[in-house]
């Protein structure tokens, strides 16, 4: 009995179960990988991950990087609160567990690839083998190794929603189709593009006017989502370009034919495609970009009676439209010292519309008699993608292995650079952790960077009793900002800093001076030099009020000083920061005592 037949009869192997065991095998190994590159502000450090139910609200009035974080960043470019609250309802169920985060993934993953399953019924007349294909490809394809690999991608709930609004469209269950587009858009931006996908199918079923009335509340929604998105946000996706309109327009040929590319062929696999620019259309990979669109172009002309198909090959690529009109565009994380040229990620909703296309493509082209041939070469491809993705997995396993990674593809980059520095600081692993943070300082980086670095690598030489040159470290940090120099002398004079003549730009970098004042004060206290030490915790508590740490180092002072008042408020201020903080609580129960027997 062939596989074929098999699948018409239903008699031995429910295609469901056949996705179920895909999905594990291709998966399941990502359930070991830990939390990685910005995991870690939106997930594990990010307090707002446990806000109550009667505050998740908040979450649709707030950008993506503002909550609990309270980030600053300007400029805020995503909002995504859909994306957000998956990521509370994950810590409500596994708390900062990794694998559960990742087990959400998979579970998701598989979903969406039984939909995808029973979307193909719909649009192949119930032809088994093709819908099967279709969703086997997609559910084991190398390039979902990020968005099912990686616990903070809202890739795969954004998929969910819109392979199920395009489920429910073909089902003509309107109301839910709205209901599932609505939550696609506030998962990802990107689902602005649905519309323009299912317009190709209304059309086709009810003609051009009846077909374009069906597809109004789609846009209907997209308006309402804009003007709410525009009072969350403060611009549009991505940074501006400043590359002449040829430049931009071959650029974004070639990353079309990359992204090509890896749906058909997904190997090699990289977790960051770095920034690129193609200038003239003599380059090769212009070329033959070139004559890949057009073949593409040429293809949807000749399938254009077939509706079906046409809106499956369009679809795929009018969902990657933004990121491709955006190529070089895209920060790489939260950073804009790292532009991303092409993200794997970015296809996981168009390889939906692929895989559909492809199975759809081969079972036209072959006609009954030939499908055992399709299906022995459905099993081959499933032979190949499967080790590509478990292998692709082990990129996100920590941040040591994915940064690892990526410095081979960018080995000059000080924020790549500065990211590996920071896994290695991490692990404890401190000789290699300054070895990859002196190649940033020696690659003249911007000094968001290298003040980082530098307090970094002050740190560590605190660990290391390198006393002289964590002061060194520490106090080139102050270098670029002449008035912190000129404050902290204000501040030695009058003791106090005055927060109104102080200029802005130095305000803006606040938080990590107050973590600069703090290192140094830990090093005068090594040393021995108490009053130096109390002055750089006092700079401290006055740039971040909030700093906990310091407050108690410079209460721990007051008190080996026998300034008891002022110990007792600095222990009082880390308490209230604090309220599980007990060497602080310990500390003032001690002085309260002193305090009363002085009286």
């Amino acid at each position: 009995m062939t596989l074929t037949s098999v699948l018409k009869k239903d008699l031995l192997i429910n295609p469901y179960i056949i996705l179920l065991l895909l999905v594990v095998l291709a998966f399941a190994n990502s359930l070991q990988n830990s939390f990685v590159w910005d995991d870690g502000p939106l997930i594990v450090y990010n307090p707002g991950i446990n806000m109550p139910f009667k505050e998740m609200p908040s979450i649709f009035l707030t950008p993506l990087w503002k909550i609990g974080t309270g980030s600053s960043e300007s400029p805020q470019i995503y909002y995504r609160p859909v994306v957000t609250m998956l990521f509370v309802l994950n810590y409500k169920i596994w708390g900062l567990n990794p694998a559960g985060f990742h087990l959400t993934s998979i579970i998701f993953h598989l979903i969406i690839a039984i939909v995808l399953y029973k979307t193909g019924l719909l649009l192949f007349n119930n032809d088994k083998l093709a819908s099967l294909i279709s969703a086997s490809i997609f559910a084991v394809h190398p390039v979902n190794n990020e968005p099912v690999g990686r616990a903070a991608s809202g890739e795969v709930i954004f998929g969910f929603f819109v392979i199920l609004s395009l489920y429910f469209f073909l089902k003509e269950k309107k109301y839910l189709s709205w209901i599932a587009f609505s939550l696609s858009l506030l998962s990802k931006e990107t689902a602005v593009m649905l519309p323009f996908a299912l317009v190709i199918l209304s059309i086709d079923k009810k003609g051009l006017k009846k077909g374009a009335i069906e597809v109004l509340p789609y846009a209907f929604i997209v308006g309402l989502y804009l003007m709410l998105r525009m009072t969350v946000v403060n611009t549009v996706l991505g940074d501006e370009v400043g590359q002449p309109v040829l430049t931009r327009l071959l650029t974004m040929i070639v990353a079309t034919f990359d992204y090509i590319r890896l749906l058909i062929i997904p190997y090699p696999l990289n977790p960051i495609y770095p920034g690129r620019w193609y200038t003239s259309i003599s380059q090769p990979k212009v070329l033959l970009a070139t004559l890949i669109v057009i073949s593409i172009l040429v293809l949807a002309i000749k399938i254009r009676r077939n509706k079906t198909m046409l809106f499956l090959l369009s679809s795929t690529f009018i969902m990657l439209l933004p990121v491709i009109l955006r190529v070089n565009a895209f920060p790489s994380a939260k950073s804009s010292f790292y532009t991303a040229y092409i993200a794997e990620r970015f296809l996981y909703a168009p390889l939906m519309f692929f895989s559909l296309f492809s199975a759809g493509s081969a079972i036209t082209l072959l006609k009954d008699k030939r499908r055992s041939y399709l299906a022995t070469g459905w099993i081959m491809v499933l032979i190949v993608f499967i080790p590509i993705t478990i292998v692709s997995n082990k990129i996100w396993k920590d941040n040591l292995t994915l940064f690892g990674k990526i410095v081979k593809e960018s080995p000059d980059s000080p924020y790549v650079l500065t990211y590996l520095g920071n896994a290695y600081y991490e692990n404890e692993q401190l000789a290699e952790a300054v070895k990859e943070y002196k190649k940033v300082l020696g690659l003249n980086p911007d000094p968001e960077i290298a003040l980082t670095v530098r307090i970094n690598l002050g740190t560590i030489y605190i660990k290391q009793g390198r006393f002289d040159e964590a002061i060194r470290e520490f106090n080139a940090n102050l270098k670029p900002m002449p008035d912190a120099h000129k404050f902290d002398n204000v501040h030695s004079r009058q003791g106090a800093l005055n927060q109104a003549d102080i200029n802005k730009t130095f305000w803006e970098y606040q938080p990590c001076f107050a973590d600069t004042h703090f290192n140094l004060g830990l090093v005068y206290l090594a040393q021995g030099h108490i009053d130096k030490a109390a002055r750089k915790f006092k700079v401290a508590t006055i740039l971040s009020p909030d700093f906990a740490e310091a407050h108690y180092s410079l209460g721990n002072i007051y008190q080996k000083q026998g300034k008891f008042s002022d110990a007792i408020k600095e222990y009082e201020t880390v308490l209230r920061l604090d309220s599980k903080h007990a060497d602080a609580r310990q500390n003032l129960e001690i002085l309260n005592i002193k305090k009363k027997q002085l009286h």
